[in-house]
């Protein structure tokens, strides 16, 4: 159950640092998107972990039900395509 919860919470942390990388930028403030990529890709790192270690649980399908697993996370990141930080400019626009 932790490791649930824990991986959950990963998911939705990961737009929150793309997200204000994107409002700097709108602003011309470019200096912190380095750091905020990574802190963005760091978090996706821990949701995969989590998910991971949860995904041949016989309980996964009753935490299913409060919207968290590897077809629904709650960012658009491929942690197995990661783009640049100069290419990842359409990461979580819709989040």
């Amino acid at each position: 159950m932790p490791h649930f919860f824990a991986g959950r919470l990963e998911s939705g942390n990961v737009c929150e640092y793309f997200i204000i990388m994107h409002y700097f930028q709108s602003i011309g403030i470019n200096e912190h998107d380095k750091v905020l990529f990574e802190m963005g890709v760091k978090e996706k790192e821990h949701e995969v972990y989590f998910l991971n270690q949860i995904k041949d649980s016989k309980l996964l399908p009753f935490f299913k039900m409060f919207g968290w697993e590897d077809e629904t996370s709650f960012n658009d990141i491929d942690y197995s395509n990661i783009e640049s930080v100069k290419d990842s400019t359409n990461y979580c626009r819709n989040k």
